[in-house]
């Protein structure tokens, strides 16, 4: 049996915590095949790196792995970069272990070969780290070092593969504390192929969908064990096109579970059975993928829907009081000045909602959104797009889109530029006990949220 330390650097909070969901598969993995297994995160241990470095003596575990969630905050405008964070955290641990060091998580699966070799790791995993890391640990546990410094997982999972993992108590009980949220995936995968978006790349280009019955038994785990309040399903887009979605809602509903949740969803026409199928299960707010505000920026980030469905699908989850947020990046590709004021025009007929705003383009590895940002000449094939590098068409200017967006929102509490803004508020709320994603109380929905008691 081999003594395993699992690390979750992640320190972003904006907008709430996210709680490390990839870290607890990959213990709950090694753990089953006899491992000992403990659990750190950074956040939850107050973002120390000498308290962590002063455990790692004490617990001198045989391997660490070291989880990376985020290179950067892909906020254009308040930029944050983490990588020379994770190379001090590594530095750090050199000086008080001789532990093979194992890198992962979906910002490290972007950059493999680039991160190994600037943070000075000895392996990192792409990908899923289910069963890779586990056998890499029985090659490393039986005296063999493989030669291949990046792991990769031949076969993904299939749905019925993906185990719902048990939440390390206290870190579980750090992020109930901010905000009461846990999170949980049904499925794994994307097959849409949005300019920007990284899961396919990260997931695979089509669903895999676990059982209802096991996402229903998993979000019945979490409620009983963490008195859980609000739950995120972190799907990369909860509503698939064979509606198999809505088998969850129904199994939800069969079993009276109606703790309130929220989740990603891409605009499309629904019907108002379906909407009221999902508030019935505890649907309580949306998130949704909107991105564009004009059917052409909407075309130009090869995005799946029109500004037509946007309307039609914020009406109808309006409608039935399901609170709704509209992400949007100003300055993607074929975004013009006409294009601008023809989106704030757009997003000024939603209503009942929130709107978020930013601009510029994070540009990423394995998207197409690299390819187009070579196109326009805006970077050369050679960039490793490690540095964060914000796409802006070449057929506008930042001062405009800053400009424009700022006097459309002005005055508005339910327009939110440029993104970020509302974090101190959503830390405010949190601290007071409240629970979700906090957005929605701008709208006034506080029906069914449940206040914890702040010690």
């Amino acid at each position: 049996m081999a003594k395993i330390l699992l690390i979750s650097a992640n320190i972003t909070k904006e907008p709430f915590p996210v709680f490390p969901l990839g870290m607890a598969a990959v213990a709950h993995d090694v753990r089953r095949r006899g491992h000992k297994v403990i659990e750190w995160d950074f956040l939850a241990e107050e973002e120390s790196t000498n308290k962590l470095f002063d455990f790692v003596t004490s617990e001198a575990p045989d391997i660490i792995g070291l989880s990376l969630r985020n290179i950067d905050n892909c906020n254009s405008q308040h930029t944050a970069f983490y990588c020379d964070l994770y190379s001090d955290i590594v530095k750090g641990l050199r000086t008080r272990t001789n532990s093979t060091i194992v890198l992962g998580g979906p910002g490290f699966s972007l950059f493999p070969e680039i991160l190994v070799e600037k943070i000075g790791a000895d392996y990192g995993i792409e990908g899923e780290g289910e069963t890779v890391f586990a056998s890499l640990i029985d090659e490393l546990m039986a005296g063999n070092k493989p030669e291949e410094k990046i792991l990769r997982s031949s076969i993904p999972l299939a749905g019925d593969e993906i185990k719902a993992p048990e939440r390390d108590p206290k870190t579980a009980a750090y992020y109930i504390s901010r905000g009461g949220m846990l999170n949980i995936q049904t499925k794994r995968g994307c097959p849409f192929r949005c300019a920007y978006c990284t899961y396919p790349a990260l997931e695979g280009k089509f669903y895999r969908h676990r059982p209802a019955t096991d996402v229903a038994d998993e979000i019945e785990m979490l409620v009983k064990k963490n008195d859980l309040a609000y739950y995120f399903i972190a799907d990369s887009v909860f509503n698939d096109v064979d509606k198999r979605y809505l088998k969850i809602a129904e199994e939800l509903v069969r079993r009276k579970i109606t703790v309130p949740w929220m989740a990603y969803f891409k605009p499309d026409r629904f019907t108002a059975d379906e909407v009221e199928l999902l508030k019935a299960s505890g649907l309580q707010a949306v998130e949704w993928g909107t991105d564009c505000s004009s059917d052409t920026t909407l075309k130009g980030m090869n995005k799946s829907f029109t500004w037509a469905d946007v309307e039609a699908s914020n009406s109808c989850f309006s409608k039935a009081g399901i609170a709704s947020a509209h992400f949007i990046i100003f300055g993607g590709p074929d975004e013009t000045e006409e294009t601008v004021e023809e989106g704030l025009a757009n997003i000024a007929r939603l209503d009942n909602c929130i709107v978020f705003a930013a601009t510029g383009v994070r540009v990423l590895p394995k998207t197409l959104m690299h390819q187009r940002a070579i196109d326009d000449g805006l970077i050369t094939s050679d960039n490793n797009l490690l540095e964060p590098f914000f796409y802006y068409s070449p057929a506008t200017s930042r001062e405009f889109l800053h400009e424009t967006i700022t006097k459309s929102f002005a005055s508005r509490v339910d327009r939110i530029y440029p993104m970020g803004e509302d974090t101190s508020r959503v830390q405010a709320f949190h601290k007071m006990g409240y629970t979700g994603p906090i957005w929605d109380l701008l709208l006034g929905r506080k029906e069914g949220r449940t206040r914890r008691v702040v010690p």
